[in-house]
């Protein structure tokens, strides 16, 4: 039982749909309660602690019945009088309701095969073959695929190494000799000819079977590996066909971000032990300090204002930078966003009207220029924001600094670092390009907390991951 339920743990997981330990216990504590022989109620019992929103319902539902399908060897029905066939741990039954036998309890997993008249175990791969047993020969493969770790297969051109590894431990190498032999005698020729029939149905039903596990467990990790190269490519690289996914990437990079520091904060709230309160209150328990008291303290969100430069050259990066800040949600208070190419737009609204991908969009298309202005873009600012931000506010400014030999107006950006908390800059390119050509990094970075080259998501999660911890490790 422990083995198909971690072997379904990792389908899902396939599916995209995150297990946590505590829900993987009381799964396993479902099962306990309702067993294997019932299908609907397996299904909604380990849906109830597996699925909790209605969007990890429906992956989770599409996860069982692909895991939970029985096809193999049916076809063998015809060749002789067979049990019901045994459910296969890995794909979707044609029907929703099934009756008790549909669903066999794991536990038995050493006993006899439902109807072949022996163990499973203790007959040869001929015999199962040319009797037809469809049962045996599905809880004989599936024990081979567990034996030979075919829930690790990853690539495609792994499916013949385990077709061949899950052959040879259902008995292949003793089903070649009995051919051979048959081969030689003359008194039964049909016997050589239907055990070739069946070894080439064999073959067959054990390759569909790792194409269907391939697609089963082999999605995860090749995404997870798609993913890892996402997260440390540049973003100017990243082609439009990887958007979606890289929307996915940052939402769940925010969301951790998020669910880290809240607890960060919680803990920080709560403050120090208040010693005097706390003894006095327990004076009656003769000092037992049954209740505890804390000197509780205000930890703030930040209140960040960023600001984006949308220009061709780096837009790709203010896509997800702007995605990255408004799936933060809570964690950050008070965000104004702007964007700019020669004068300075503020967005904030169009982020609080749409879905956070959709305003990327809208943003990116409706905010352009001929040319970059960071001149005129810094007097915009001064106008448009200056009064505005104060010791609390975090100014957060993504750009590469390249001003067109326009004037830089750098006497702005002294004045935003004196009167706000911090002044961070990301700049997607090298540092050692800081300067050279018309860009005025160097210039601008002399008014900056921290100026550093960012041009990655990993990038992008340690600046935000730091502006976060900083400020309520400072509050």
């Amino acid at each position: 039982m422990q083995a198909t339920l971690e072997d379904f743990f990792k389908a899902l997981r396939g599916s995209d749909l995150e297990i946590s330990l505590n829900a993987q216990v009381d799964a396993a504590r479902a099962v306990e309660l309702v067993g294997w022989s019932d299908r609907i109620l397996l299904k909604s019992a380990l849906g109830t602690t597996l699925a909790k929103t209605t969007t990890d319902r429906a992956l989770y539902d599409e996860a069982f019945d692909r895991f939970f399908r029985f096809s193999s060897f049916q076809h063998m029905a015809a060749q002789g009088s067979l049990a019901q066939p045994a459910l296969e741990p890995d794909a979707t039954p044609g029907s929703g309701a099934m009756a008790a036998q549909d669903l066999p309890d794991p536990a038995r997993d050493d006993q006899a095969a439902t109807g072949s008249g022996g163990p499973a175990g203790g007959r040869a791969l001929s015999q199962l073959l040319l009797s037809g047993d469809s049962a045996a020969l599905a809880k004989r493969m599936q024990e081979a695929a567990r034996e030979v770790g075919l829930t690790d297969i990853w690539f495609f051109t792994q499916k013949g190494y385990y077709t061949q590894k899950i052959q040879q431990a259902m008995g292949l190498e003793l089903l070649d000799r009995e051919i051979s032999d048959a081969k030689r005698q003359t008194l039964v020729p049909e016997r050589a000819k239907d055990l070739e029939q069946a070894r080439k149905k064999l073959f067959e039903e054990v390759r569909n079977f790792v194409e269907r596990k391939l697609a089963l467990f082999g999605t995860a990790p090749t995404r997870q590996l798609h993913d890892d190269f996402l997260q440390s490519q540049k973003l100017s690289n990243i082609e439009k066909r990887d958007f979606a996914r890289m929307h996915v990437i940052v939402s769940k990079i925010a969301k951790r971000l998020a669910e880290r520091h809240a607890r960060r904060k919680k803990k920080r709230v709560r403050g120090q032990l208040d010693f005097r309160k706390t003894l006095r209150k327990n004076a009656a328990y003769d000092g037992v300090m049954f209740e505890t008291f804390w000197r509780s303290r205000v930890v703030g969100r930040p209140r960040v204002v960023a600001i984006c430069d949308v220009s061709g050259s780096v837009r790709q990066y203010a896509r997800f930078l702007l995605l990255f800040l408004h799936s933060l949600g809570e964690q950050v208070s008070d965000l104004r966003s702007f964007a700019f190419t020669n004068h300075l737009v503020e967005v904030s609204d169009t982020f609080e009207s749409l879905p956070v991908e959709q305003a990327v969009d809208k943003v990116m298309q409706a905010v352009g220029g001929s040319g970059t202005d960071y001149g005129q873009t810094l007097l915009d600012i001064e106008e448009q924001l200056l009064d505005d931000i104060d010791r609390r506010t975090t100014v957060l400014i993504l750009g590469d600094a390249r001003n067109n030999r326009g004037e830089a107006h750098a006497e702005v950006m002294k004045m935003l670092y004196h009167r706000a908390r911090r002044v961070i800059w990301l700049n997607p390119e090298p540092a050692s390009f800081w300067g050279l050509g018309d860009s005025e990094m160097k210039r601008y970075a002399s008014y900056c907390h921290i100026a550093r080259e960012c041009n990655s998501i990993a990038h992008l999660e340690r600046t935000l991951d730091a502006l976060l911890h900083s400020h309520s490790a400072s509050v």
